[in-house]
């Protein structure tokens, strides 16, 4: 397995500890700060969890995203240590400098995470097409269709399975077929009842539980809402796409990782619903009268919660993503 990837993680984590440091310090643009730190700190327990799995689906991908990583994070971190002192004189001329330059890195961020994103999504798609053949291959099975095989069969398929290299190394799902297989052919043991398999039965359980179902309706009114709205506001947006990302994780969701990741689901659903409250509230078509005279603070606090629910909403989103991931491989 290239491995290649692994040591820019812990380079990656000093760089993102030291962004969140100096973040936590800043005297300038504190909320920016502190907005960014929080996003940071979301990506260093991805990164753990990455390092701790040591396996990634794509390898080289994997260190370029990396390579980039560290590189915005590097940027980052120059930003965050310009804002440990106090306004002085003529500072003015590097605000819009500055604020450009937050924009800039988050926009980074964003693209960098899309990727780890996207390769979690094809791997899910890849994985769900394999299931599809794994279905007919244990119906197969439980139909002892290999006890059914004229000899010669027989004796060229076990021919090919001797052939098999590094099968002590398969995910126990498979490696445990092959033993099925085997016996079939050698010994023409039953074995209907063995072929069943952990996830046969499970299949749908999802689409009954309650919890996945308000996370699937307040993701959806989120998309719809983000639509609806006629000025494009940049948070709302990335929370709607966070949104469409987590109804394509749902059907992922099932049992026994349900019950392994009920706290991740729940406060998944609460900031969902956060969300939705929130940009709803923000997108509120005003009335006349004293009710109309609405701070312009009001409208960044709801800009900031937004975002902030975007950062913990993206971390659930990852956490499930990688649990799913890790769930697959080793029972596929």
């Amino acid at each position: 397995m290239p491995v290649e990837w692994i040591p820019l993680v812990g380079l990656v984590l000093n760089v993102a500890a030291r962004v969140g440091q100096y973040a936590g310090e800043a005297l300038r643009y504190r909320k920016k700060c502190q907005l960014l730190r929080t996003r940071v700190q979301m990506i260093s327990t991805q990164l753990r969890a990455l390092d701790e799995a040591q396996w990634t689906p794509d390898p080289l991908a994997t260190k370029d995203t990396l390579e980039c990583l560290r590189e915005v994070l590097g940027r980052a971190e120059l930003l965050v240590v310009s804002c440990l002192r106090r306004k002085k004189a003529f500072d003015f001329l590097k605000t819009f400098k500055n604020k450009g330059e937050f924009a800039f890195v988050n926009q980074q961020i964003s693209h960098i995470m899309e990727a780890f994103h996207l390769a979690n999504h094809t791997l899910l798609l890849l994985a769900r097409n394999d299931s599809i053949f794994m279905v007919v291959l244990d119906t197969l099975i439980k139909d002892e269709a290999c006890r059914r095989l004229p000899q010669d069969i027989k004796n060229v398929l076990e021919e090919s399975m001797s052939g098999l290299r590094h099968s002590d190394n398969m995910p126990p799902e498979k490696k445990r077929r092959l033993e099925l297989i085997r016996r079939d052919l050698r010994e023409g043991l039953d074995c209907r009842d063995a072929a069943k398999t952990s996830s046969s039965g499970s299949r749908g359980q999802n689409q009954n539980d309650p919890v996945l179902k308000k996370v699937a309706e307040f993701a959806g009114e989120i998309v719809e809402e983000a639509k609806a709205v006629s000025h494009k506001k940049e948070e709302v947006q990335r929370v709607a796409q966070l949104a469409q990302k987590v109804i394509y994780l749902l059907p992922h969701l099932q049992p026994p990782l349900l019950t392994q990741n009920q706290a991740t689901i729940t406060k998944l659903l609460d900031n969902l619903k956060g969300a939705y409250q929130t940009i709803t509230q923000q997108h509120r078509p005003l009335h006349c009268g004293p009710s109309a005279l609405v701070p312009s603070s009001f409208w960044r606090q709801q800009a900031k919660r937004i975002a902030e629910l975007g950062n913990t909403i993206e971390e659930a989103y990852q956490t499930l993503t990688l649990k799913v991931v890790r769930h697959i491989t080793a029972n596929a």
